[in-house]
């Protein structure tokens, strides 16, 4: 799709379309992002715009600038397929958007998003500010304010300094540890070794495509994290879980990436992972997910419910620390059409994986 004009003020279109570098929309992010931003970082920009594989080598994201040059605003965006009820769609993963103070009046944010959904079937994107989500419902958006997440309690005297824990989150938190846990076999495999178990999976939901590229790119060649996937078996065709370990002063936390495959082996990933925080001397683990068809394994195995179990609150931001109502974050997603089998939330499958929900932050980097 060409860049769209208007008027002769400003453009909108890809970088590459409009004679932009991505060291410029780097440099950007670094000088209007509120915080500092590893979108800032040229190493971490490429990896994250112009490797991802269905972007073919190109900086994807979404510009608005002037004819000289002067960028107006951002969206940072990845190209990647989605599966609807069975049908690929030619989706994206949006990720960071921002536009320039002085230019928040002169309709760039409305024309990125129309430029987007002339050129996408489908759209997501995570953690949403007021100010924007006005503009993505004016445009078709819906809206899930909590992403579900679950978190499992190991050592509570570990995560006492990050969380806020009553009377009934410590009883049941002892109490669901000794649940009784089923067998399994595990094998530790590349990220990209997953992707016959994500194919199979689905058929089943709705979620981004995760083919062996794909899930190479995110894990394997991630340039800050260390990632460690697994294929782990029960009575069925087997689930993948990818999980990352993570450290915040003296907490270690296991992340849950991914968990999809056969429910015939849920119970046993879930006891996998389990067994494998025990191993790794892990204080808590968490998962970000949105179907219902998966989370209800982790509920049934005693991970709490940060939207529903009040009486356990876990940080949500690691480095550094922060503790926000709730600890969790928001999605808004679009398609073309299909809207209401994409708005099945038991269905649809997103997770940390996804929509850069697993991006380090400066001072990780930093230290790194």
């Amino acid at each position: 799709m060409a860049p769209e004009q208007n008027k002769g003020t400003f453009a909108v279109g890809e970088p590459h379309e409009l004679g932009i570098g991505s060291d410029a929309v780097s440099e950007f992010y670094r000088s209007h992002w509120q915080r500092r931003i590893a979108l800032g970082d040229q190493g971490f920009y490429d990896w994250q715009f112009r490797q991802p594989p269905d972007n073919g080598g190109e900086d994807r994201c979404c510009v608005a600038a002037e004819p000289d040059g002067t960028i107006l605003g951002v969206m940072g965006l990845n190209r990647r397929r989605f599966r609807l009820c069975g049908k690929e769609l030619q989706g994206a993963e949006l990720t960071t958007w921002i536009v320039a103070e002085d230019a928040r009046h002169r309709g760039a944010g409305g024309r990125i998003m129309k430029f987007l959904q002339d050129k996408y079937e489908l759209l997501m994107g995570m953690g949403i500010s007021e100010e924007a989500l006005s503009v993505y419902m004016r445009s078709g958006f819906r809206f899930m304010r909590h992403i579900p997440r679950f978190v499992r309690a190991y050592d509570l005297d570990a995560i006492k300094p990050y969380a806020e824990i009553g009377a009934l989150g410590h009883r049941l938190a002892r109490t669901w540890n000794r649940k009784p846990q089923p067998g399994f076999e595990a094998e530790e495999v590349s990220a990209g070794d997953l992707a016959a178990i994500a194919e199979g999976f689905s058929e089943h939901c709705s979620m981004y495509v995760r083919d062996a590229d794909a899930l190479a790119w995110r894990f394997d060649r991630h340039p800050s994290f260390t990632h460690q996937a697994f294929v782990v078996h029960q009575d069925g065709a087997g689930v993948g879980i990818v999980i990352r370990l993570d450290k915040v002063e003296n907490l270690r936390i296991a992340h849950v990436l991914d968990c999809f495959g056969d429910m015939a082996d849920m119970p046993g990933a879930l006891a996998f992972i389990d067994d494998f925080c025990e191993r790794n001397g892990v204080h808590v683990a968490d998962f970000y997910c949105t179907g219902s068809h998966v989370t209800r394994h982790f509920m049934a195995a005693g991970w709490f419910s940060i939207m529903d179990d009040y009486f356990f609150q876990f940080i949500h931001l690691f480095h550094p620390p922060e503790l926000r109502e709730p600890p969790t974050t928001s999605l808004v997603y679009w398609c073309r059409e299909g809207m209401a089998d994409l708005m099945d939330t038991g269905r649809l499958y997103v997770t940390k994986e996804d929509l850069d929900l697993d991006r380090p932050t400066m001072a990780f980097l930093e230290r790194a």
